[in-house]
């Protein structure tokens, strides 16, 4: 009887309840999903000093649940758990405080990139280390981007909450970032900024929304949503001058850790970016949203690839390569057809390929060599050269170099670009270039005289990993159409 009151706040909590009068148990999803991501946290927390050992269980543990949600019936509202005799409910929802989470069609395929995405951060860590504090981390970060993910309703629309959403999900991602080590603060909590800046305004915005109904002729108010909610969604797309972050991450972090929270982020922009043309159409149409894309794509890839161009330090030449593609990303999607948008999924796949190929490689580098002065690189690549190869391409593939994974996608960019003007695919072109000679120069640095003679040579399974990420871009360059299935879910989960 004491224990009564305990017990049913939370069952209550976990909306559980007997099934026919047996005792069979329903579990909503959102509860199991983001519960089990939280207590796989705690767990890893727990034993963080054993780092292989949390990478190998996280590995696992994220592989199996993407597996579960690839092979789950769209179709089936229940669907009986593994090993433990319980049923769940997917399409019952979770209410607390006013929010709602429920899992919707489009959502499996969010999760599942989500998902995969951590699994091949976690298993690159099981090889190279990022930190003791990167697995338990990531998994709660990860709890937070399905909850995102999984949520329908909310004191404002959940479009609208989500850049309050990102400013909590980057001070998680900051302490990612640090993974255990002393270093620079300053890349990861630039993160913070840009929702920072949005958030204000999608409230403003969505002041204004609500006033449209009271005055159906007055077209004061829309416009003032639209061009907030224009402004808003620019700060969070963080073009220049907002990039800051991206290279400084780079420069700075684990190289897989810097990886992992940046694909997240974006993904989560691209996501709120269809959500929110689809839910105000307005916003295309009585504001300068295409043009303002246009321009901020454009500035951010021709930037980047002058700044990539004079970068010597191989984690910010990485994090303008990355820059650069993203720009490219924006003046996609700022054209008004309807083969843009699967276009910019498939450019995003890519460029996940490119970054966690270029990742594995430059965390191999970081581990051999102490610094990454000219002098400590120099003639390294002899002593190391499949993952110094697994750099150099994966980099290269953000700025769309023949027979590199991103080359397809950069290609069909241009193509379409250039279908609407000429001048714009011809800058972003010479941006790119000055983004190739970047790594041009480095590779000559690399692979030239050897400085240090004491530099060990790389091990057989650091080897291993980077043929594997070698193989998968190599792959994604000959047979892009490999990505043919994943990138057609992806649009259907966005509402295509």
């Amino acid at each position: 009887m004491m224990l009564q009151p305990l017990f049913t706040p939370l069952s209550a909590l976990l909306q559980i309840q007997p099934l026919n009068g047996g005792e069979t148990i329903f579990y909503t999803f959102p509860v199991l999903v983001v519960g089990s991501l939280l207590v796989m946290a705690m767990a890893t927390f727990l034993l963080r000093t054993w780092e292989r050992v949390t990478a190998a269980a996280a590995t696992i543990f994220t592989a199996t649940m993407a597996l579960w949600l690839w092979r789950l019936d769209p179709t089936t509202t229940t669907q009986a758990l593994p090993l433990t005799g319980r049923v769940i409910d997917l399409r019952a929802p979770f209410t607390h405080l006013g929010f709602r989470f429920e899992l919707q069609p489009g959502s499996v395929a969010i999760l599942i990139t989500i998902l995969l995405l951590a699994t091949v951060a976690f298993a690159l860590a099981f090889f190279i280390s990022q930190g003791s504090s990167f697995v338990p981390f990531t998994l709660a970060l990860l709890a937070g981007y399905t909850a995102l993910s999984l949520l329908t309703v909310g004191p404002l629309p959940p479009p609208l909450l989500t850049p309050l959403a990102l400013v909590l999900l980057s001070c998680v991602s900051a302490f990612v970032l640090q993974a255990g080590r002393l270093s620079e603060p300053t890349g990861p909590l630039r993160f913070l900024i840009p929702p920072i800046l949005a958030f204000p305004l999608f409230l403003v915005a969505q002041w204004y929304i609500e006033q449209m109904p009271l005055n159906p002729q007055d077209q004061g108010p829309v416009e003032s949503a639209a061009l907030l909610l224009t402004i808003g969604l620019l700060f969070l797309l963080a073009p220049v001058p907002l990039h800051g972050a991206m290279p400084a991450t780079m420069e700075s972090a684990p190289p897989i850790v810097s990886t992992l929270v940046t694909l997240l982020y974006q993904l989560a922009l691209l996501h709120l970016l269809f959500r929110l043309v689809d839910l105000y159409p307005f916003m295309t149409t009585d504001s300068p949203f295409e043009l303002w894309l246009t321009w901020a794509g454009l500035i951010t890839t021709v930037w980047a690839g002058l700044a990539a161009a004079g970068a010597i330090h191989p984690g910010r030449l990485w994090g303008y390569a990355a820059l650069h593609d993203w720009g490219l990303i924006l003046m996609l999607l700022a054209i008004p057809s309807p083969t843009t948008w699967p276009l910019a999924l498939f450019l995003f796949a890519l460029r996940a390929a490119s970054m966690l190929t270029a990742a594995a490689g430059l965390a191999v580098l970081e581990q051999h060599i102490q610094g990454f002065g000219v002098a400590n690189l120099r003639g390294a690549g002899n002593r190391l050269p499949w993952n110094s190869a697994a750099f150099l391409l994966g980099g290269l593939g953000l700025t769309g170099f023949p027979l590199s994974a991103g080359f397809t996608g950069h290609w069909a960019a241009l193509q379409i670009i250039a279908a609407g003007d000429w001048r714009p695919a011809a800058l972003v072109l010479l941006a790119s270039v000055g983004a190739i000679w970047g790594f041009v120069r480095l590779t000559r640095i690399l692979f030239g005289p050897l400085q240090n003679r004491l530099l060990l040579r790389e091990q057989m399974p650091s080897v291993a990993v980077a043929l594997v990420m070698l193989l998968v871009s190599v792959a994604l360059a000959i047979s892009p159409q490999l990505l043919d299935g994943p990138v057609r879910s992806a649009w259907i989960a966005f509402g295509g």
